[in-house]
Formats: C-alpha cells, sequence, structure tokens
C-alpha cells in the first residue's frame, strides 16, 4: 500500500488526516509487517491496538492474533472499522480515547496480552505511563512512534529521563528499526520508529514507594542541568548536610546532573530519602 492507495482509501469514505489529533498515515507495507513481526502475534495472542485509523495494521494484526481490540478516538474511523469487523470475526473496537477507556476491564478475560501502537507523538508518553502502571500490564508493546522519543526511552544513565525511568523500571526497550518521514501520509517533519518494551515477567527492581521514587525523580529532573546535590536541596528542600551525608554513604557523585544516574541509584536514593 502506497501514498496513492491511502488517498483513494480516503476519498472513498470521504476522509482526510485531522492534524490536530496527530495522524500521519503509515503506507509503508514493509514497515507494517515488521512492526506485527517484532510484536511477535501469533493465534494464541490477544492484542490491544491503539490509534487503528484506517485499519492497514489492524487487519494484519486480525490475520496473525486470535483476539484484537481496537481503540480509536477519532469516529470518523467508524466506517473503516465496521468494514473490518465484518472480514474478522476475532476483532472489536470502541470509539474512545484510550486515556479514557478501562482496558484492563475488556481485556479482563484474557490471560495476557501484547499492545500494537502507531499514536501520535505528542501522548506517547501518557499512553507509556498509563500502560506502564495499570495493574493488569501487557507482557509487550510495540509501537511506532517519533524517533527521537523511541532514542530517549531506550537511553541509558548519561541520557536517562523521567519518561526511560518509568519505562525502564518495568521493561526492557528496544529500537528496532528507523521508520523514515516519507513512510508516512501526510509526510511528518520527523522520522519515526518501531520501538518494542518487552515487559519484566517478575519485578527487576525492588521498588518499596513508588510514589515516593517518582516524586524523587520528577524533583530531581525539574532541574536536569542542575548537578543532584543542588536539585535535592532545592526541590526537595534537605538541608546540605543530611544531603552529602546521603550522597555519600550512596557513593553518588554530588556532581552528578539527574540524566547520568542509574535507575538502581535512583531506587537507592529514594530509599535512603523516604528512610529521613
Amino acid at each position: 500500500m502506497d501514498a496513492e492507495n491511502i488517498k483513494a482509501i480516503l476519498k472513498r469514505y470521504n476522509l482526510s488526516p485531522n492534524f490536530t489529533y496527530g495522524q500521519n498515515l503509515l503506507v509503508d507495507d514493509v514497515a507494517l509487517e515488521d512492526i506485527v513481526d517484532a510484536a511477535e502475534v501469533g493465534k494464541g495472542d490477544a492484542v490491544l491496538e491503539i490509534g487503528p485509523g484506517i485499519g492497514n495494521l489492524t487487519r494484519k494484526l486480525c490475520e496473525r492474533a486470535g483476539f484484537v481490540l481496537s481503540i480509536e478516538k477519532d469516529p470518523k474511523f467508524l466506517p473503516i472499522l465496521k468494514s473490518i469487523k465484518k472480514d474478522f470475526k476475532n476483532f472489536r473496537y470502541e470509539i474512545v480515547d484510550v486515556l479514557d477507556f478501562d482496558f484492563q476491564k475488556a481485556l479482563r478475560s484474557e490471560s495476557g496480552y501484547k499492545v500494537v501502537a502507531n499514536i501520535p507523538y505528542y501522548i506517547t508518553g501518557k499512553i507509556l505511563q498509563m500502560l506502564m502502571t495499570a495493574e493488569h500490564k501487557p507482557e509487550s508493546i510495540t509501537i511506532l512512534t517519533q524517533k527521537e522519543v523511541a532514542q530517549n526511552v531506550a537511553a541509558g544513565p548519561g541520557g536517562l529521563s523521567i519518561l526511560a525511568i518509568s519505562v525502564q523500571l518495568f521493561g526492557e526497550p528496544k529500537i528496532i528499526r528507523a521508520v523514515p518521514a516519507r513512510s508516512f501520509y501526510p509526510a511528518p517533519k520527523v522520522d519515526s520508529a518501531v520501538l518494542q518494551i518487552k515487559l519484566f515477567g517478575k519485578p527487576r527492581y525492588d521498588v518499596s514507594d513508588e510514589k515516593k521514587f517518582f516524586k524523587v525523580v520528577k524533583a530531581c529532573f525539574a532541574g536536569k542541568r542542575k548537578q543532584i546535590h543542588n536539585t535535592l536541596k532545592n526541590n526537595l528542600r534537605l538541608g546540605e548536610e543530611k544531603v552529602n551525608e546521603i550522597l555519600s554513604q550512596l557513593k553518588i557523585n554530588p556532581a552528578a546532573r539527574p540524566q547520568e544516574l542509574r535507575i538502581e541509584d535512583w531506587i537507592r536514593l529514594s530509599d535512603a530519602i523516604r528512610s529521613e
């Protein structure tokens, strides 16, 4: 399927991409196959698809999966989703904002599920955080997102962000492949990437208080370019002597910047502050 095919489908249904929703439609069949391959979708799998749009990825998922639940915010795609429903008995759709939808209840009967999504860049962080903090977490998440966002999520110490920490606390991110802007209609201004996150079956990290953990992380990243001892003093209102004592005990360089710490460092730091 190329841009001309996409235009023909849009014309048939009297549709046009909604820039407010950040709709850029993938027209690269190889990239579509690569997304499904990366997700390792099989007949025994239930799939939560976010943002089906014109359904070209949806149909490929329905061909391979045991069950597909697609969540689409834009009601103008309803006729296309109805046509897919006629072709696949293993398909269900909901016209709703995924951030407001109880997908856990909808998938409660499934022992496990995988997430596959081509989502607008501007809500990638919110959707990932929603999935990572869900009580019934997916086995894996395979998304097509902005290349820079994918790189940020997969970054190691020295390039960590709040989003990267939020993801890597619960799973292992990996960039599968880049997808150039020309693979979309209309073409966005930036390249994209297929990002896969395999969630840990058992927690890799022992976080005793997640709320406190992220309070410490967010406070320190509020001064991303500042040294860690300054952000602890200024943003968490800890005394200088206490800050120096904690960092010395944990053997964390007071001059380190937030993005340079490892996840293990953040856990030890939040535990030390919580005990005060």
